[in-house]
């Protein structure tokens, strides 16, 4: 008690109020323009756009030439499946093509599966728009398929997403359900390129503040490699003064 009471006096006395910092993961789900306009805002921009306008109606889409990404010929268990296919439809968010997950031989109810175009390149960055208005699951996954990220895509023009500071191997992006799960994404963003996070969030909520720095006492006390800022195995007050001055820089 008597060192968690020391760290506490040496943190806040010496401490600013921060900037916004993005943490590890960072989700996004919400009204479409606010929403996605702050996730281009975090992720500097680089999450670049396919908006599947230079297809035509019914044609099969593996790569996605507005990025750096690809739909992969794969349900989400990793069996093969058909490519997904263009819905021509005046009313999608973005001008009359969107990517429907049924068709050409794929069962209604199909999930979506993206990968980098490059196979040993990473996803820092993904985000959609839900061209139908339909409920989805927005997953990432490393390279063991292990779960990263998750973030839900409300219904109604929402944007949804996610940045990554490790990067994911894949996307898989599920409906949870509509009626008839026909569903359909459009305005695809991704980046392939790190995007540059921050270590002293560590409750990932986009903000600096006492949270904060409450975890990071709590990953102190047990050693935990989060609090580990000077990155030498051990835990002192070398790793607060590290933390301390990260912390008061902010993000660039």
């Amino acid at each position: 008690m008597r060192k968690q009471q020391v760290l506490i006096g040496l943190l806040w006395g010496l401490i600013v109020p921060g900037s916004l910092v993005l943490g590890d993961v960072v989700t996004y789900s919400g009204a479409l323009t606010a929403t996605r306009d702050q996730f281009n805002i975090d992720s500097d921009g680089l999450a670049l756009l396919e908006n599947f306008e230079s297809f035509g109606g019914g044609q099969a889409v593996g790569d996605m030439p507005g990025n750096a990404a690809q739909f992969a010929p794969e349900y989400a268990d990793g069996s093969p499946a058909p490519l997904p296919i263009i819905q021509a439809f005046s009313f999608a968010p973005s001008g009359a093509r969107w990517m429907q997950n049924f068709g050409n031989g794929r069962p209604g109810g199909s999930a979506w599966v993206i990968r980098p175009d490059n196979p040993g390149d990473l996803i820092y960055a993904f985000g959609q728009v839900n061209a139908q208005g339909d409920w989805v699951r927005i997953e990432g996954f490393d390279a063991d398929n292990n779960l990263i990220v998750s973030v839900d895509a409300q219904p109604i023009l929402c944007f949804a997403g996610f940045i990554v500071r490790e990067g994911v191997s894949k996307v898989v992006v599920t409906p949870l359900g509509n009626g008839d799960f026909l569903n359909g994404m459009d305005d695809v963003q991704v980046s392939t390129q790190e995007i540059n996070l921050c270590d002293v969030d560590l409750n990932c909520d986009g903000d600096l503040n006492f949270f904060d720095v409450s975890e990071f006492i709590s990953a102190y006390n047990a050693m935990d490699p989060r609090a580990d800022f000077t990155g030498d195995g051990e835990f002192n007050f070398f790793d607060v003064s590290a933390y301390i001055a990260q912390y008061n820089a902010g993000c660039p």
